[in-house]
C-alpha cells in the first residue's frame, strides 16, 4: 500500500483575493501541471504493482477539483491495469469539515485565519506558490496555540488539526487494501504540521516546546509548493514516512510504526473539539 498526502493544485496566488486561505481557486492556467501530475500518477501506481487508484479530499474546494481533473485525466487514459475510485472527500484530510447544507467550515479560529491573511501579505516570491511567510506565522503560535482557547472565537488547534490527519492515517492504513495506491488531497497550513508532530513523536518529544514547529518547519524546506506532499508506504511489513528534507532536493525516508499514528487517533478521541467548534460555528451563522 502507498498513501502519500499532497498540498492541491496551483490557485490564484494573489495576496488581494487570497482572503482569508479558502476564496481563492485553482489557477486555469496552470491546470496543465495537474493533467501532468494525474500521469506522474499513473507511473507511480504501475512502478508499485497497485491494482487501485483513490482519490480522496479535504472538503475545500481547490481540493475538490484538484481530484476531479487528476481522475478525469487518468481514466482517459484507459490504462486496463488499475481499477479507479472515484474521488470522495473525508473530512479528517485537514481542519474542515462539513455543515447540514453540505457547505466546508474552517474548524480553525478567526484569529489563524486573520493571521496567516496577513502573513500572505508580505510574501513575495512570484518564482514558487509555497506560502512560506503565512506557515511560519502560524508554527510561531504553537501546537497548542492559544487562539484555540478563546471561547469568543472557537476553534480547534494545530495540534487537533494534525491529530485529525493522523486519524485518517490510522484508518486508510487499516481498511484499505494491500494493492492500493491513495493520494489525498489536503492544503498547506494542515499537512506540515502533521508532518511536524510525527517527526516530533519520532524523536520522543511530544510537540510541547516553544520551538516544535518552527524547528522542523527549517529541516523540511518549509511550506509545501502545489501538488508535494508526503509519503506513507509499506515496504514488505516495514512503514515508512517520505518527507522534504533541507538537505537534499530528494524525499528523506524514516522508518515509522503505525503505532505513532494510533496514538494520534487516541489523543483526538480523547481531546478533539471538532464537533464542538463546528456546532458553535454553525451557531454563529445564523
Amino acid at each position: 500500500m502507498y498513501l502519500h498526502l499532497i498540498r492541491h493544485g496551483p490557485k490564484n496566488n494573489d495576496p488581494n483575493v487570497h482572503g482569508t486561505g479558502v476564496e481563492a481557486l485553482l489557477d486555469p492556467s496552470q491546470l496543465h501541471k495537474i493533467v501532468n501530475y494525474g500521469k506522474y500518477l499513473q507511473q507511480r501506481a504501475g512502478q508499485s504493482r497497485s491494482q487501485r487508484i483513490i482519490l480522496e479530499t479535504t472538503p475545500v474546494e481547490r481540493a475538490k477539483a484538484t481530484a476531479e481533473v487528476l481522475y478525469r485525466t487518468m481514466i482517459i487514459q484507459l490504462e486496463p491495469a488499475f481499477s479507479y475510485v472515484k474521488p470522495s472527500v473525508n473530512p479528517l484530510i485537514g481542519s474542515y469539515a462539513y455543515d447540514e447544507q453540505g457547505k466546508a467550515v474552517n474548524l480553525g479560529p478567526q484569529a489563524m485565519s486573520k493571521l496567516w491573511a496577513e502573513a500572505k501579505k508580505s510574501e513575495h516570491c512570484n518564482q514558487f506558490q509555497g506560502e512560506h511567510q503565512p506557515l511560519y506565522a502560524w508554527c510561531e503560535q504553537g501546537f497548542d496555540n492559544k487562539q484555540a482557547n478563546n471561547p469568543a472565537d472557537p476553534g480547534i488547534s494545530l495540534r487537533e488539526i494534525s491529530c485529525r490527519i493522523g486519524t485518517y492515517v490510522y484508518q486508510t492504513l487499516q481498511e484499505k487494501e494491500n494493492r492500493d495506491f491513495i493520494t489525498a488531497i489536503g492544503h498547506s497550513g494542515d499537512i506540515e504540521p502533521f508532518l511536524y508532530l510525527c517527526l516530533e513523536m519520532l524523536e520522543g518529544r511530544d510537540g510541547s516546546n516553544h520551538d516544535a514547529l518552527t524547528r522542523h518547519f527549517k529541516k523540511t524546506r518549509g511550506a509545501l509548493e502545489p501538488l508535494t506532499g508526503i509519503g506513507i508506504a509499506y515496504d514488505h511489513s516495514d512503514l515508512y514516512l517520505s518527507h522534504p528534507s533541507e538537505n537534499s532536493s530528494k524525499m528523506f525516508r524514516k522508518k515509522i510504526g503505525i503505532e505513532l499514528f494510533q496514538e494520534q487517533d487516541n489523543w483526538l478521541k480523547e481531546n478533539g473539539r471538532s464537533q464542538q467548534v463546528l456546532e458553535k460555528k454553525i451557531a454563529g451563522e445564523k
